[in-house]
């Protein structure tokens, strides 16, 4: 595991065990997420690397099946305690997901939508979405169009658009789940700037596919197999020198 983080646990992760009915997915999971930082989640599909990152947010909360054991704690707090407020949560930890899903309303409304149900005043919403804009790299592109409606943006300016609409919320954490598999070069590049300035104000963990994508923004590296955390480290020592084999393999490209 690595050192004593920089900037302090955002995340701290403990003997976490998930079941779909029968099928225990994930098992005995421990890790602790270092704040302010980007930590990639690799590995093959279906080892349970995106049904973990769902976990941080509880949103396997919505499968009728699932049964979780063991602790998460974000910033001190048990998530999975019953005093917890998911709704609150989910405003904590924002998520964005794989395919882009703006909202079939306007740009200003996609990004005003979260603040407003949170209970921010009508007057702060222009320089929120303003804000949001910015911090999603999307306002020099929209801003003359606000009120054009979201579905009219390109794949990639939507995704940005999503990002926007979770930073509208003022989180402490943002998922990414395969935010750019369905994207092009260009706009994947672009979604990688902005994780990369993100992380100054924000704890980002991310699901990929593409190991040369968590070499490029990630500072640490988690390879899962087969519902089993196998090896967690500095993204460099992940990809230069692993500790253990399977690890190896995979990066190699042996198999996966």
């Amino acid at each position: 595991m690595p050192e004593a983080y920089e900037n302090g646990t955002e995340i701290e992760v403990k003997d976490l065990n998930l079941w779909y009915g029968d099928n225990h997915a994930l098992h005995d999971i421990s890790i602790d997420i270092p704040k302010n930082s980007v930590t990639a989640f690799i590995g093959p599909s279906g080892c349970g690397k995106s049904t973990f990152l769902r976990c941080l947010n509880r949103m396997n909360d919505l499968i009728p099946s699932c049964r979780i054991e063991g602790r998460v704690n974000i910033n001190g707090e048990d998530i999975y305690s019953k005093e917890t407020d998911v709704v609150d949560l989910r405003k904590r930890v924002g998520m964005v997901f794989q395919k882009p899903n703006p909202f079939p309303m306007s740009i200003f409304d996609n990004i005003s939508y979260g603040p407003r149900i949170h209970g921010m005043s009508k007057k702060e919403m222009p320089a929120i979405v303003e804000n949001a804009l910015k911090s999603g790299a999307l306002w020099k592109e929209v801003s003359d169009r606000l009120n054009v409606s979201a579905l009219d943006l390109s794949g990639g300016q939507q995704q940005r658009l999503c990002i926007a609409r979770t930073l509208a919320v003022k989180p402490e954490v943002i998922l990414f789940d395969e935010p750019c598999s369905a994207l092009d070069p260009i706009s994947t590049s672009k979604i990688e700037d902005v994780i990369l300035e993100l992380k100054k104000k924000y704890t980002i963990v991310i699901v990929t596919h593409n190991m040369q994508q968590a070499a490029r923004i990630s500072d640490h590296t988690a390879f899962f197999l087969m519902g089993d955390l196998v090896e967690f480290d500095k993204t460099a020592q992940i990809f230069e020198s692993p500790q253990e084999k399977a690890t190896e393999d995979y990066i190699t490209g042996r198999f996966g």
